[in-house]
């Protein structure tokens, strides 16, 4: 009987620990958000993403049916979300520190990119909303080498304004910045003609 008293004070100590450390971890990673991006240019970013234009309503609909919720949670409940469950998905937040060009350099790891994306996606959701982040990361994704945001796919790949999409346009756009390589540099018009099959 002493051995599991013993046995189960260790573990309960020994989860302390381990909590604790956690609890460290996160706010001292937390403070470091300097090393990623000086004030000012946090505080331009912030401007931008604030300034960002909304997408027409059906978007968030259709986005939220693809990813629940990730335009009303944080970032930590979807980690923690994502810990106890498959459901884990990427918050507008975190794409939109990914996009930027703060969080990722050439002479990063994916580690390091990988820190500093996080680090700074908690700095950003003290100053914006989800949806601010995802308007932002939309307008500045990276979808190919030649298409950069949701006005070149408008041009090239939809030949419409984002406010004429339908509601499979939408789809097909998340479906896109969820597999970018889809892009491809063909006509117009074979776009086009696929969708009205």
């Amino acid at each position: 009987m002493k051995h599991l008293k013993k046995l189960f004070k260790g573990t309960c100590y020994a989860i302390v620990v381990v909590i604790l450390g956690i609890v460290i971890s996160y706010f001292y990673l937390k403070s470091t958000w300097k090393d990623v991006l000086t004030e000012q240019e946090f505080n331009t970013l912030i401007t931008a993403i604030k300034q960002a234009e909304d997408l027409p309503n059906a978007f968030y609909k259709l986005y939220e049916e693809e990813y629940p919720n990730a335009l009303n949670t944080s970032l930590n409940e979807q980690i923690v979300k994502g810990y106890f469950s498959d459901g884990f998905t990427k918050s507008p937040s975190i794409l939109a520190s990914i996009v930027s060009k703060y969080s990722r350099k050439d002479t990063d790891t994916t580690k390091i990119s990988n820190k500093k994306a996080y680090v700074l996606a908690w700095k950003l959701e003290e100053e914006t909303t989800q949806k601010q982040c995802l308007n932002w990361a939309l307008k500045n994704f990276q979808f190919t080498k030649e298409f950069k945001g949701i006005k070149d796919i408008e041009d090239y790949y939809f030949a419409k304004d984002v406010t004429q999409f339908t509601n499979n346009d939408f789809k097909l756009l998340i479906t896109l910045i969820k597999k970018p390589s889809l892009v491809r540099l063909t006509p117009r018009e074979h776009y086009i003609k696929k969708s009205a099959r």
